[in-house]
């Protein structure tokens, strides 16, 4: 179960967090996008980059927060993430370092941390790694209907068009009904 939540975590809640607004008007085949998406990628950053952020030192509150569904608060957005209507585990965005993403299990320790670039324009990625700053995939936005989705080996998981999410034999995961995007 745990290894089911880990991966549900590693591989789909990247997309929660990638709602852009600006249209990008160009097309890319799978192949095109990897190579643009792993261009110059790190396979391991340095871990005291976000040493900090081992432990959600608010945890008790931002749970608290995520219960009353107050999730813009001072400082920091919550993404709760759930599994059957119970809380598995929960991302923060913080003012200070808008473009990074901590995603906690509920215990508060850090589970993998997203990093987004080039953010004003298409096409744009998002690099995830695990707390050990190890590369555990990317998602490569080539506007704000879709995103290719690789895991660390530039192994395609699944595509992104508009609402739909497809995986590599292109088969349509419309049942997880996955929501897109910041409220």
């Amino acid at each position: 179960m745990i290894k089911k939540i880990t991966a549900f975590l590693l591989i789909f809640l990247n997309f929660y967090l990638t709602a852009h607004s600006l249209e990008a008007g160009v097309k890319y085949s799978d192949m095109r996008a990897k190579i643009e998406a792993f261009k110059d990628v790190q396979k391991k950053i340095d871990k005291d980059l976000f040493k900090e952020y081992k432990k959600d030192k608010n945890k008790d509150e931002n749970i608290s927060l995520i219960e009353k569904n107050i999730l813009n608060t001072k400082g920091r957005q919550l993404y709760p993430f759930y599994y059957k209507k119970t809380l598995i585990a929960y991302a923060i965005m913080y003012d200070e370092k808008k473009f990074w993403v901590f995603y906690y299990n509920i215990l508060g320790n850090l589970i993998k941390v997203d990093i987004q670039e080039n953010s004003n324009k298409f096409p744009t990625r998002t690099l995830s790694y695990t707390r050990f700053g190890n590369l555990a995939g990317v998602v490569f936005s080539v506007s704000e209907d879709e995103q290719f989705i690789y895991n660390k080996n530039a192994k395609l998981i699944a595509h992104w068009i508009g609402n739909d999410l497809y995986n590599k034999d292109n088969l349509n995961f419309k049942f997880l009904k996955i929501k897109r995007g910041l409220k």
